[in-house]
């Protein structure tokens, strides 16, 4: 009767002709080990019906979002059901300690779920069937050569057992106990039912396991993330320290050109902290202080960086030149907004000094265009003044033209081109590069 199993079975001769009791939904009959004519059918169906329903039912409560703990309850207390005993219990593998600890059970006094310890060698009934990973039937533990009696099953006047493991990912997770006052209790049903309900408690088991993989994964992500974004910021905390740093000695070197009356020298300074301070911008708006970061640290959108920059030159110029600005939200890496702002700074600054020299008014716009289609922006500085023409040789001897110099070496870091306009009149500068991280 049921299909044979090829584990190990532990019998006393005094248990051989036990009368076992009626099981819950079943008719009090003989055992069919114990029947010399077979089994009755009728009773052994109903049994088959119970434990049927019995994990049905279970495998939809274990389809719900249930806790660990009070799942494994209930299937203690569907396995005592099903089995028709007052005692059954799940045990944990604890690797850390070397034991097998009551996780959930029933029908125990208080004090043994969730402390009682049980060994992992073989001659503990649940630690040789996680150690061969087989069920373990004993009909009469009492006097057995092979295995020992724990100190609760003394306690509570239990003599039959029935172990089976939990194992799920090539692992066992621990061991699904039932147990019995009556020698003989269990049969080959009980095996098959208690199988199949660790199955089912294994596939919970492996399901909360990968969520809280999962979830651990994730939160070490973030941790990741968050540490990276720690330090991004205290470097970029110390570079834009440095760079105020370098503000400071530039502006003393022009105080000190000034006072020896080197107009050159000190023009020049004062274009070089212009240059720095637009770095400096730069870098506040990855640090993420005015909210333009990509929000990992490494760029910015160029628009809100252009737009800020304008609003910083055009304080500096005493509303004595008005920006119109029309710029379209472009996302770069660091390096490269700093490229383009150092480009729209020159060419606004070279607009302010040569379009609208000795204290003239007047517009200096500030476009940014994106072609998503080719992947490629526009960024073009023009205005109404009087034009810029490229500087004689003997003002380029003179330290004259190295904005356009500039010009050309930030247009290469961007891969991009410069293009000069034919306005009507003043002059129109653009820089097409392309939207390639």
């Amino acid at each position: 009767m049921g299909r044979p199993y090829p584990r190990a079975r532990h019998r006393t001769p005094k248990a051989a002709n036990i009368r076992r009791p009626a099981r819950c939904g079943a008719m009090a009959t003989k055992s069919h080990r114990d029947s010399p004519a077979g089994t009755d059918l009728a009773a052994e169906v109903r049994r088959l019906r119970l434990h049927q329903r019995i994990l049905r039912d279970f495998g939809r409560i274990a389809l719900e979002d249930l806790e660990v703990k009070p799942l494994l309850q209930r299937a203690t207390a569907q396995a005592a059901r099903a089995t028709g005993v007052a005692h059954t219990k799940i045990m944990r593998y604890r690797t850390e300690h070397g034991d097998l600890l009551a996780e959930a059970g029933v029908g125990w006094r208080p004090g043994v779920v969730g402390k009682a310890r049980f060994g992992i060698d073989t001659a503990s009934p649940p630690g040789r069937a996680l150690q061969t990973g087989q069920p373990v039937l004993i009909d009469d533990i009492r006097g057995h050569p092979e295995f020992r009696i724990h100190p609760t099953f003394a306690e509570h006047g239990l003599v039959a057992l029935l172990n089976v493991p939990i194992r799920f990912d090539g692992i066992i997770w621990g061991t699904l106990e039932a147990d019995s006052e009556q020698p003989g209790h269990f049969d080959e049903l009980d095996i098959e039912f208690l199988e199949t309900m660790a199955s089912l408690v294994a596939g919970t088991l492996q399901r909360h396991q990968a969520a809280a993989q999962a979830e651990a994964a994730a939160a070490e992500v973030a941790v990741r993330a968050e540490r990276r974004a720690i330090l991004l910021r205290e470097l970029q905390h110390r570079a834009k320290n440095n760079l105020g740093l370098v503000v400071s000695l530039l502006g003393r070197e022009r105080r000190t050109a000034s006072a020896q009356q080197d107009t050159r020298a000190a023009d020049r300074l004062g274009t070089l902290m212009q240059r720095v301070t637009a770095i400096a911008l730069a870098q506040d708006r990855l640090s993420g202080t005015e909210g333009g970061g990509m929000g990992d640290g490494t760029g910015t959108n160029l628009a809100g960086y252009l737009q800020a920059l304008l609003g910083s030159l055009e304080l500096s110029l005493d509303d004595r030149v008005v920006f119109e600005a029309d710029l379209e939200d472009c996302m770069l890496p660091f390096d490269k907004a700093v490229a383009a702002g150092l480009v729209v700074n020159e060419l606004v600054t070279n607009a302010v000094k040569h379009a609208y020299p000795e204290g003239e008014e007047g517009a200096v716009r500030i476009s940014l265009h994106v072609d998503e289609a080719k992947a490629e922006a526009a960024l073009t500085v023009s205005d109404d003044g009087r034009g810029t023409d490229a500087p004689a040789p003997e003002e380029r001897k003179a330290g004259g033209g190295q904005g356009l110099d500039l010009l050309r070496l930030l247009a290469q870091q961007l891969g991009g081109e410069i293009e000069r306009g034919t306005p009507e009149r003043g002059t129109s500068i653009t820089v097409h590069f392309p939207l390639i991280p």
